[in-house]
């Protein structure tokens, strides 16, 4: 049964309600006084259906409630003032309604990440204990912690960062300490680790020492407001549903706040474990770390401005490890070619000579950067792993800082060669007579603070591809659930295929994307056509002309999405009559 809100009321009835006065009809017969009776009621039912305030109003609480509490921000960076932390709040705030299923998909790399960590830790733990040499037994707690994927989540939000002294003149340099004769105190760097950079320190037995109450005393979750929001969340859900049951139309505004409820439901999922609004990280100060510290700075991204060092291609790929090697083994290397030949490496006694560091000639990186391929099933939204050598450092001669901070990486290397070698080494070739040179591969270890967008610090264990087509999926599925009001009521024709037009495009590029990593995958030509373009390597009629497309196609989908939320609102100006009838069974649960 049905409900509807629109019937005749009586003017006199209007009348009497604004004096305060009720009015009810005399008992039919006959009546010596011709005067109404007043009478008083104690309680009245709200008005059948539902008005256009209480349809925005629900809508777009859900929408707000379902965006904001559903939100789970990294550890902001250092210093960052309230308003900066509020504005990029508000920032996110406004992506989870512009574009939410892009916010499930960074859920959904942060939630692999963490559960991909929490394996790693916990199989290093079974191994240690094995051999009696379990890394979290040394530990103040009665019972040890175990690594939990609110361990995991923290970590890999920028839950742990590393402040040690000796950072000031030999990681860092002296180019963060501040100009003589300001009074300034000088300031411990601090260094935030990545989940690789987390994975790296557990991985050399170094495991941070916190207990899950540790970390959730940090989150400013509250279980009772998640419940209240997944309520209302649900509530709308299942009023759309018994809407559609009943045969009444669902607007557009619903249609589109139902996208975001199941949206807001995927990114609780995803990050269910995950610590709310942390402010702080927990710092690790053991002194011990600092040639491994070393060795992460130098292997990750230069993004400390302040430092007069900022550079997009870190340190670890403009030096090399000079390597003494056995005669046999330099033949094999070499094999007979001139000094500076790339070849294969052999790793059956890598680990043997650690060898010694140093800045590597220009040379030798241009050869390098010659030989050198983007590794295989990157996404096209990940950065290529580049060479590109400091032409201006090449001239200097190496700092006391750059020498004691390559002595710490040395140490590092030395220390566990098996660890920092093994998987990380990308060519090696004939130095000089029974002497080798070998080229490290970078990795995004350590940082000032973690991007909230998912970039390279983050581990996965499927191809980049893959991880591109999983993006470009959940873009093809909101602009397919948008489609779905294909024949709903507009209130003018041009709405109605503008609607129609938007929808289908930001479906056409999340399918169009998938196809393309996948035919990207299948043939290695087409990416490297694409990273010349981005490496600036064509010409300028063909730059200008991919760009112009490339330009065109993104402004047109950001106009298409802003399109759908708009219309969703101005929409209501002009609404079927059985758009404001309610199920009957809705008005036994109080609802917003």
């Amino acid at each position: 049964m049905l409900t509807s809100r629109h019937s005749s009321i009586p003017a006199n009835t209007i009348h009497n309600l604004l004096s305060g006065r009720a009015q009810v009809d005399a008992p039919s017969g006959p009546s010596n006084d011709s005067s109404s009776t007043a009478s008083y009621v104690g309680y009245v039912s709200d008005p059948n259906g539902r008005g256009t305030t209480s349809l925005v109003l629900s809508c777009l609480l859900t929408l707000v409630l379902c965006v904001w509490s559903a939100l789970h921000l990294n550890v902001p960076a250092r210093h960052r003032s309230v308003i900066q932390v509020l504005w990029l709040n508000v920032r996110w705030i406004f992506a989870g309604i512009y574009a939410p299923e892009l916010v499930v998909f960074v859920a959904w790399r942060q939630w692999c990440s963490a559960r991909l960590l929490q394996q790693h830790i916990l199989r290093l733990h079974a191994d240690a204990k094995e051999r009696g040499d379990d890394p979290f037994s040394e530990t103040n707690h009665d019972e040890p912690p175990l690594w939990t994927m609110a361990h995991s989540f923290f970590a890999c939000a920028g839950g742990f960062a590393i402040e040690l002294d000796s950072m000031r003149g030999s990681v860092l340099g002296q180019s963060h300490l501040p100009e003589e004769g300001t009074g300034e105190k000088a300031e411990c760097p601090r260094l935030t680790l990545t989940a690789r950079g987390v994975m790296l320190l557990a991985s050399s037995g170094f495991v941070p020492r916190v207990t899950k109450a540790e970390i959730e005393d940090k989150s400013k979750a509250n279980d009772l407001a998640k419940a209240t929001v997944i309520i209302q969340a649900t509530w709308m859900l299942v009023q759309v549903i018994g809407r559609l049951a009943a045969h009444l139309p669902v607007t557009l505004l619903e249609v589109n706040t139902v996208a975001h409820v199941l949206c807001a439901f995927a990114m609780y999922i995803f990050w269910w474990d995950k610590p709310l609004l942390p402010n702080e990280p927990i710092v690790l100060r053991d002194e011990s770390l600092a040639p491994l510290v070393a060795f992460m700075y130098a292997s990750s991204e230069t993004l400390f401005a302040n430092l007069n060092l900022y550079s997009t291609t870190p340190e670890l790929e403009n030096l090399c490890l000079i390597r003494t090697c056995e005669e046999s083994e330099s033949g094999e290397t070499a094999d007979g070619d001139a000094e500076g030949t790339v070849k294969p490496l052999n790793l059956s006694s890598v680990t043997q000579f650690p060898g010694m560091v140093q800045r590597a000639p220009s040379t030798c990186l241009r050869q390098l950067e010659r030989k050198r391929q983007k590794e295989h099933g990157t996404a096209f939204f990940e950065r290529r792993p580049r060479v590109i050598p400091h032409q201006e450092q090449a001239a200097e001669a190496p700092s006391s800082s750059d020498m004691a901070r390559w002595t710490l990486i040395q140490q590092a290397l030395q220390k566990s060669p098996d660890l920092l070698l093994r998987d990380r080494i990308l060519l090696s070739h004939s130095a000089a007579t029974h002497a080798s040179c070998l080229h490290l591969r970078p990795e995004q270890l350590v940082a000032t603070h973690i991007p909230n967008w998912p970039s390279n610090d983050l581990l996965r264990s499927v191809n980049g591809l893959v991880v591109g087509m999983i993006l470009w999926l959940a873009n093809l599925c909101y602009g397919g659930f948008h489609a779905a009001a294909w024949n709903d009521h507009f209130p003018s024709v041009a709405e109605k295929w503008l609607w129609r037009a938007s929808a289908s495009y930001i479906g056409f590029c999340g399918g169009f994307w998938v196809i393309l990593n996948s035919a990207v995958a299948r043939w290695p030509a087409l990416n490297a056509f694409w990273e010349k373009w981005m490496d600036g390597e064509k010409s300028l009629a063909q730059s200008i002309g991919l760009g112009a497309v490339v330009f065109t196609c993104g402004f047109s989908l950001m106009l298409a999405r802003m399109y759908v939320v708009l219309e969703a609102f101005i929409s209501i100006r002009e609404l079927p009559v059985a758009a404001y009838d309610t199920p009957e069974w809705t008005d036994l649960f109080p609802h917003l």
